[in-house]
């Protein structure tokens, strides 16, 4: 009897442990060029930020959800790394264009 409840634990802990395991979710960037950037959030910071002097570079910040093998990937915001005044900037814009609250903690308003 002893011996059949260890078994059946056993079998429910590696059961629900399967389970558990299938679905697991990341939070990830990678570096983006000018043309992988939706055009709404380049005007955007063209218009907000013409005066920034450096080129700099574009982060696509996203979420990768991986449920039974099969990846998902939801892009969440982006952001511009850059100089102005010889200073690091970086500003965070939604998916849509619109510039939010720095979410990196470096200045994100003009």
């Amino acid at each position: 009897m002893k011996k059949a409840l260890i078994i059946g634990l056993f079998a429910l802990f590696v059961c629900g442990g399967t389970a558990f395991a299938q679905q697991s979710t990341f939070a990830k960037s990678k570096k983006v060029t000018d043309s992988e950037v939706p055009v709404a959030v380049v005007k955007a910071f063209q218009q907000d930020h013409a005066d920034v002097q450096d080129k700099g570079f574009w982060k696509l910040h996203y979420t990768e959800t991986i449920t039974n093998g099969k990846s998902t990937f939801v892009p969440e915001y982006y952001t511009f790394n850059g100089k102005k005044d010889g200073e690091k900037v970086v500003y965070t814009y939604s998916t849509a264009g619109v510039q939010e609250a720095n979410k990196t903690g470096s200045n994100s308003r003009k």
